[in-house]
C-alpha cells in the first residue's frame, strides 16, 4: 500500500486499528511540526528530541483515540504543547522564559482539560465546515487538513491560486465568528495556533 497518498484521515483510521505502515507515514508527516512546537519551548535540543519521540510513542499507544480526528494538527499541537508542561513540572527539562512560566504555572490547564478542549474544538470546526459552500469546504480541506499549497489546490479544483486564497480566508473568518458566538473558550485556543502558524484570521 502507498500510505503517502493516503489522507490525514485515513491513515489515522489505520493507525487505530494498528497499521503500522499508517503510523510510520503519521510520523514522517509531522516529526518536524512536532519537534518545532516543543524546541521553541526548550533551552535544549535533546531534551526537544526526547519528548518529540514521546510523543508519537503515546499517539501509538492510545491509537483507538485516532479514529475520526479531522482537524490532527490542532490535536497534535495540543498535545505537543501538555508534553512540555508535563516535563517541566517533573523537572526533567528547562523551558525557555522559565522565570515567567514559573509566575504563571498555576495558571496552566492540566492536561486532561487541554485534551477536551481539542476534542472539543475539533468538533466544532468539523460542524461549521460541513456546513461551508463546497467549494470553499474543499479548499480548507485541502489547506489546513492535507497541508497542500494554494497552487497544489488550484489545479486541484480547477479554480485560480487567488480564489482558493479568498475561500481559505473566509472559511477562517467564519470558524472565528462561530466560536465567538457560541464558543468563546475554544476561540483562544484555535487563535493560539493559528497564529503560531502564520495563519491570517484577519
Amino acid at each position: 500500500m502507498v500510505y503517502q497518498n493516503l489522507s490525514d484521515q485515513l491513515l489515522l483510521a489505520k493507525c487505530s486499528d494498528g497499521d503500522r505502515g499508517a503510523f510510520r507515514e503519521i510520523y514522517s508527516r509531522y516529526k518536524e511540526f512536532v519537534f518545532a512546537v516543543v524546541a521553541a519551548r526548550l533551552s535544549d535540543e535533546d531534551d526537544a528530541k526526547d519528548i518529540t519521540q514521546e510523543i508519537f510513542i503515546n499517539l501509538w499507544t492510545s491509537r483507538d483515540k485516532l479514529h475520526g480526528l479531522r482537524d490532527f494538527k490542532t490535536y497534535l499541537y495540543v498535545l505537543s504543547r501538555n508534553r512540555v508542561v508535563s516535563a517541566y513540572r517533573k523537572q526533567n527539562v528547562r523551558i525557555k522564559g522559565e522565570n515567567y512560566l514559573n509566575q504563571r504555572l498555576s495558571e496552566i490547564e492540566h492536561s486532561a482539560e487541554d485534551h477536551r478542549l481539542a476534542h472539543e474544538l475539533n468538533g466544532v470546526i468539523i460542524k461549521v465546515v460541513e456546513q461551508l459552500p463546497e467549494t470553499m469546504r474543499n479548499c480548507y480541506h485541502l489547506s489546513k487538513n492535507e497541508g497542500k499549497e494554494n497552487g497544489e489546490i488550484a489545479t486541484i479544483l480547477s479554480i485560480s491560486e487567488k480564489t482558493v486564497r479568498n475561500n481559505v480566508s473566509e472559511a477562517l473568518k467564519r470558524l472565528k465568528l462561530n466560536l465567538q458566538n457560541s464558543h468563546p473558550e475554544l476561540l483562544l485556543l484555535m487563535l493560539f495556533y493559528f497564529f503560531n502558524h502564520n495563519f491570517c484570521l484577519q
